[in-house]
């Protein structure tokens, strides 16, 4: 897959020194002092504490080199290295770019077995406010997986979508959704049903490693074909086995659109669950047939909008409120380490803030076309959330509130992630490293708890709403579906529901869980999802003729 220039990652020199003191001679007539020289950058095959020779250095020298083509048809960069180059890239890639660079611990890659070894360390292990991990959100994956997923939408699995509700006994893995076109799709299987067993393993109470790992192994398979008995617990109570087969399949983004009359208007319902390339022309869509059906409300659902390209952010937020509201204001500018204060250290470029962008883009050659996007031109959206609405997800509630759009948050806080990266390859592992955050018109972007629905909003992460659950026992897009009938109640009334947060089912956090890893399930986060929680741009910076 081509790295559209915004994003492709330049060499910077991030070597450090520093200097030593100067000493005196034992005897007592003063000599002439000279510093000490400064530590010299070691040779490739060495290791120096707090020094850090330049990544380019060591980019793409790889362990085994890989001769297939990328997704495009080209080769890869890929030169005879060593496991070695390979830890010694991530070191200084992650000195120069990290956000929190000055908080990792510097190790010897030698004491690391494998690269994704040592990158598991190079993070910060610093808390939030809240206590939660102030970076949850380092990870890495197979570049053919990301490739395949960026470029065209297609994932491999089962097509069902959980809500990791506990990982850990008694689990509960419940299904949220099921992707229309994954070979499961006809199996029966329903929103709502829980995992009571996996061929045959209790799911629910399973305390031994071994079956564990078959668990793990079942739930997220390495590749199509796989056939796995699964025991479903429905919201009835009633038991039912299936057996379903892994398979690749097409993630639909844009799902449910309708418009429904209330007692005020019209109102536009659609479920968006990530920013991803080929979700573009059914959000279009979608938003030319509201403005077609003259829509005067909007209830965004993002409830498992994990993020992504946060170039499409800013063009929902342009298509949300129209021309008059954005023009010439700032959706999102992005600010890097200190190292890094005015220079983009991923581009080499002057750092400059994104615009809400009003136009479709050709993803193929990373420009805008000459389509103009619809536009609602609201001053108030309602946004549907959960601890699964995240990162371009969280930009888009920021970006508007910058410039006074008022959003209403009905359900849940958000996942917390005002940060972002560039997806970045090396070797056949494409790695997610926290490279910069974003702050909106207003200069605000520290929600790093989450954006949180207040009685009484007082600070920039408090947004006026109703709290309320995923409703497991109706579908998406259900009118009665606790959610959305909170939003559709506040629409009418201007009030909450009393009913919001008593008859629905809780919808769990995706974070990892303090209790693994020893009889825990994977988390979602790193395992499902393949792009959950990313914001990256791949498309050119417009030039001034196009401002």
């Amino acid at each position: 897959m081509k790295i559209i220039p915004i994003l492709a990652a330049l060499s910077l020199s991030a070597l450090l020194s520093a200097c030593g003191d100067g000493g005196g001679s034992a005897s007592q007539t003063r000599q002439p002092t000279t510093p000490n020289p400064p530590p010299v950058a070691p040779d490739g095959n060495q290791w120096q504490f707090g020094v850090f020779p330049d990544e380019s250095e060591f980019k793409d020298k790889c362990e085994i080199v890989r001769t297939m083509p990328d997704i495009n048809g080209e080769a890869y960069p890929d030169t005879r290295g060593t496991s070695f180059d390979e830890k010694m890239w991530l070191r200084s890639w992650s000195n120069n770019t990290y956000l929190w660079y000055d908080e990792i611990t510097d190790r010897d890659p030698e004491d690391f077995e494998t690269p994704l070894a040592y990158f598991d360390v190079l993070v910060t292990n610093e808390r939030t406010m809240s206590g939660a991990r102030k970076d949850n959100f380092h990870f890495a994956q197979p570049t053919e997986e990301f490739e395949s997923f960026a470029e065209t939408g297609s994932s491999s699995g089962y097509g069902i979508n959980w809500a990791f509700i506990e990982s850990a006994p008694p689990r509960n893995f419940t299904v949220s959704s099921i992707e229309a076109s994954s070979p499961n799709a006809n199996s029966g299987v329903q929103r709502g049903d829980k995992i009571v067993e996996i061929n045959s393993i209790d799911f629910v109470e399973s305390d031994i490693q071994s079956e564990i790992d078959s668990i793990n192994e079942a739930l997220f398979p390495s590749e199509d074909g796989i056939e796995t008995l699964f025991t479903f617990e429905r919201t009835d109570g009633s038991q039912y086995s299936v057996t379903l087969t892994s398979g690749t399949f097409i993630s639909s983004f844009v799902n449910n659109a309708k418009v429904i009359d209330t007692d005020v208007g019209r109102t536009g319902y659609v479920r968006f669950d990530g920013f991803q390339r080929t979700a573009q022309a059914p959000l279009i869509n979608t938003f030319q047939y509201f403005v077609d059906e003259n829509v005067t409300d909007l209830v965004l659902d993002l409830r498992y909008n994990g993020g992504g390209l946060v170039a499409m952010s800013a063009q929902l937020g342009y298509m949300i409120a129209g021309p008059n509201q954005t023009n010439n204001r700032v959706f999102e500018l992005f600010q890097f380490n200190d190292q890094h204060p005015t220079i983009d250290p991923l581009t080499g470029d002057t750092i400059r803030p994104i615009p809400f962008f009003d136009r479709e883009i050709d993803w193929e050659n990373g420009v805008f076309t000459n389509n103009t996007l619809p536009n609602l031109g609201l001053s108030k959206v309602y946004v549907i959330t959960t601890e699964d609405t995240c990162s371009a997800s969280e930009s888009l509630i920021n970006g508007l509130r910058g410039i006074d759009i008022e959003v209403v948050q009905i359900g849940g806080t958000t996942c917390g992630k005002p940060f972002g990266f560039e997806p970045t390859d090396n070797c056949g592992t494409t790695y997610f490293t926290i490279q910069f955050q974003g702050v909106n018109d207003k200069g605000f972007g520290e929600f790093s708890d989450g954006f949180k629905v207040s009685d009484n909003p007082r600070f920039d992460d408090e947004l006026p709403g109703c709290r309320a659950n995923d409703d497991f026992k109706q579908l998406l897009g259900n009118e009665n579906e606790a959610m959305l009938a909170t939003a559709l109640h506040h629409i009418n009334n201007r009030t909450c529901p009393v009913f919001s947060s008593q008859t629905t089912t809780a919808f769990a956090s995706k974070k990892v869980s303090e209790k693994r890893p020893d009889v825990s399930i994977y988390d979602a986060r790193y395992r499902s999802f393949l792009l959950e929680n990313s914001i990256y741009i791949d498309v050119k910076e417009p030039s001034e003729q196009e401002r």
